[in-house]
């Protein structure tokens, strides 16, 4: 516990450190700028003055001599207007210049290696915002997930932050590249989740860290009573490890719940492209619940969709495809499609398992 506080401490002091050499180094252009608009404007004076130039003449001068561009169709003549040229310009004018130059380029720097390392305030909207990042191969997850998303062509112009703490030296390039921007930090607290625009985000994903260990579920349960204190406007889907714990998140704020299954991101996806859908697709995997099931059989040519319509009433299950006659699995065709194979595929449920001698029946009836 003292570790994590001395870690959590060190990043705040390393995020405040990063504002206050942001903010001293746009005050430092600034003031710098000011001083040069001083020298030029007195610069200006003084040929107006000394060389008798109208106000347009002796800006010009003014600036061509302070950027070294020197046109040569005008320059100082009289002795004090040389004078003025030479401390204003060249000695003070030039070196400033130079030195504004110098600033910008390293506040630039400065600024890219901040938003490299997440150090910095993005102010997104309409954005995919993921809270978290999974302990083991998570970069591959995250991967896989991203490239999903950017395949879904209602979510594929979608901006994605990630909020983690995983990437302290930087997001890898394979993130980056596919146009993920971080936040690093954790979810500790009200203000770190407003530095990432939760009432502005389209989708707020909160992963499971660790998914053999069901105290991920208490660090989402936080995070979703933190949520519940914000005007979402987003769809916010929650990893949840134990089943125990799917209504509790419910009741906290989480529009969908489901389980946490890295060899499968596009769950995540459907989740978020056609809501309900990952409940469906879930329950493939639990052997409770709805399942495919193949009943090797011939099927007599007829249009599919009134061998599915008879399959439907009879209550044997959803059709959901066939074997054709060349051992071809046909999934989901035409309602007119001619059906002649060897097998139908039924989505089922575990406790009414029609027996082949029925779907026979059914089949034939032609």
């Amino acid at each position: 516990m003292q570790r994590i506080r001395t870690e959590f401490w060190r990043r705040r002091r390393a995020r405040w450190s990063n504002l206050v050499t942001t903010f001293d180094r746009k005050r430092k252009i600034v003031e710098l700028f000011l001083i040069l608009v001083g020298v030029a404007v007195a610069n200006t004076v003084a040929m107006m003055i000394f060389e008798g130039l109208n106000l347009a003449d002796a800006i010009w001068l003014t600036l061509t001599t302070m950027t070294t561009v020197g046109y040569g169709d005008m320059s100082a003549e009289s002795p004090m207007g040389r004078f003025a040229t030479i401390v204003l310009m060249y000695g003070i004018g030039i070196f400033l210049l130079a030195q504004i130059a110098g600033e910008w380029i390293d506040f630039r720097i400065h600024r890219r290696e901040r938003m490299r390392k997440g150090l910095w305030r993005w102010n997104m909207k309409d954005h995919v915002l993921i809270v978290n990042s999974p302990e083991r191969d998570g970069v591959r997850y995250l991967r896989l997930l991203v490239e999903q998303i950017r395949k879904t062509p209602a979510l594929e112009d979608q901006p994605i932050q990630l909020f983690s703490d995983s990437f302290p030296d930087g997001l890898p390039n394979e993130l980056s590249l596919l146009g993920v921007v971080q936040h690093l930090g954790e979810p500790e607290g009200r203000e770190s989740l407003a530095e990432v625009d939760v009432e502005e985000a389209n989708f707020i994903i909160v992963m499971a860290v660790n998914t053999n260990s069901i105290r991920s579920d208490s660090l989402t349960l936080d995070i979703l009573d933190k949520l519940s204190s914000f005007n979402i406007k987003g769809h916010v889907i929650a990893e949840c490890v134990q089943d125990e714990n799917r209504q509790r998140f419910l009741k906290h704020g989480a529009n969908a719940v489901i389980r946490p299954m890295r060899a499968y991101p596009e769950l995540m996806v459907r989740a978020m492209a056609a809501p309900g859908t990952e409940v469906i697709l879930e329950d493939l995997f639990n052997h409770q619940g709805a399942h495919p099931k193949r009943f090797d059989l011939e099927i007599p040519v007829q249009p599919w969709g009134e061998l599915a319509a008879r399959m439907l009433l009879a209550g044997l299950g959803t059709p959901i495809g066939y074997m054709n006659a060349k051992q071809t699995v046909v999934t989901n065709p035409d309602a007119g499609h001619q059906t002649d194979g060897t097998g139908i595929f039924l989505m089922v449920n575990q406790d009414t398992v029609p027996s082949i001698e029925e779907v026979q029946r059914c089949v034939q009836q032609v």
